[in-house]
């Protein structure tokens, strides 16, 4: 050695003239695991006259560890001599950092590996990079089928709880890529690959690294069967259990929506037909309220058999049925409601040997602009149907 600055002093806790004159003292000061690495890499960047750099640690007199990154470049000199000259830097703390990262690291993937939420990783664009052994469970994919898919593509399909398409940059990964915040408690379905839908409550988490975007995490949890549950007890309450058509708490929210349509768009026309059957209190009277069931049910069938998939139909009283017709004019309702009468009129109920005959009177109301609320057509069809009773029956009246 020729030359050391001063600052080897502070480096190796050497003086100068150690440094320079003892190569055995030198040589000590490499950590002893590191001793044939660090020979390795002289010799071989002298073999090859090439810069020559190298990363080993040092234990000082005082008994510090220390890691040093070495670097030294060759220059032949005017009188043969071949002189390396280079620079010594303590980059402890750089390794410290990264040995924690790496611990970090470990401890994540770790953790991800075993827990029971599923966890997709993004990456900046979008596509998916890498998932746990649980979100290939919940989805029911390999690994392989999931690596390099985006929101957008056309092999799922993603939707909002009220069972709308839920675009794709609208979707929890795609936004914590777009705004850089976190998206969190996202509930949606998943259609893939023809499988049936998967329910998800999702978040996603973005990742940073010198203030960069590097991807999102993507947790979730199945919760497929909470949801199944919920749209259960929601149609049960709004369904009549007898007739299977919407009882009166789901007719009435199936007219408030229709109610607001016309609202926005008053070029649109939408009806409503109530319906009461004649003489139904004689029916169970003489045939027993097993009978009078099956009445109501066979009405229910043949409304259904009258109607588009669009309509709606309503038990809202004990023998009395609601009919919600969009985007239909007054007169094609009222033609709708004759045709309906008399279908129902030729088409006694066949119950226990017994013919049991059944007629209904309906009124009919077109929704009105000036409408405070939807429950005014309600009564305008209430009157024409009751108006329609008090003219012998088994018609039909506009309202």
């Amino acid at each position: 050695m020729l030359y050391f600055s001063p600052g080897v002093e502070n480096l190796l806790g050497l003086t100068l003239d150690q440094a320079c004159h003892d190569r055995r003292r030198l040589r000590q000061c490499v950590v002893s695991q590191d001793q044939q690495e660090l020979s390795d890499s002289v010799e071989a960047a002298v073999a090859q006259c090439s810069e020559w750099e190298h990363e080993y640690r040092i234990c000082t007199p005082a008994g510090v560890t220390k890691w040093l990154h070495g670097k030294a470049t060759p220059k032949l000199q005017a009188d043969g001599r071949l002189i390396w000259s280079g620079m010594l830097t303590d980059v402890s703390a750089r390794k410290r950092a990264e040995a924690d990262l790496q611990a970090s690291e470990e401890g994540l993937r770790s953790l991800i590996e075993n827990v029971q939420q599923g966890v997709i990783y993004h990456d900046p664009q979008g596509r998916i990079a890498s998932a746990n052994p649980a979100a290939l469970a919940i989805l029911g994919l390999r690994l392989d089928q999931l690596l390099d898919l985006s929101s957008s593509d056309p092999r799922w399909q993603a939707l909002r709880e009220d069972g709308s398409l839920l675009p794709a940059e609208q979707q929890p990964a795609m936004q914590a890529i777009k705004t850089g915040q976190a998206v969190r408690n996202v509930i949606m379905g998943l259609i893939l690959l023809d499988r049936e839908t998967v329910w998800l409550q999702v978040n996603a988490i973005p990742s940073f690294k010198n203030g960069q975007l590097t991807g999102v995490y993507a947790s979730f949890e199945d919760i497929t069967e909470r949801v199944r549950l919920a749209s259960e007890l929601r149609l049960q309450a709004s369904t009549d259990f007898l007739t299977g058509a919407a009882n009166r708490r789901g007719f009435m929210h199936s007219l408030s929506r229709e109610f607001e349509r016309i609202q926005r768009h008053p070029g649109l026309q939408s009806c409503v037909l109530m319906l009461d059957l004649d003489h139904f209190k004689k029916v169970n009277d003489g045939f027993g309220h097993a009978a009078g069931d099956a009445v109501l049910k066979q009405v229910t069938y043949l409304m259904k058999l009258e109607t588009r998939r669009l309509d709606a139909i309503g038990r809202i009283g004990g023998e009395e049925f609601a009919l919600l017709l969009p985007d239909t004019a007054r007169d094609e309702a009222l033609l709708l409601a004759n045709r309906l009468r008399e279908r129902i009129e030729r088409s006694p109920l066949q119950f226990q040997q017994q013919s049991i005959p059944t007629t209904v009177s309906i009124g009919c109301s077109l929704i009105e602009l000036f409408d405070s609320n939807a429950d005014a057509v309600m009564v305008r069809a209430d009157k024409a149907l009751y108006q329609a009773k008090r003219q012998g029956r088994n018609q039909a009246m506009l309202g």
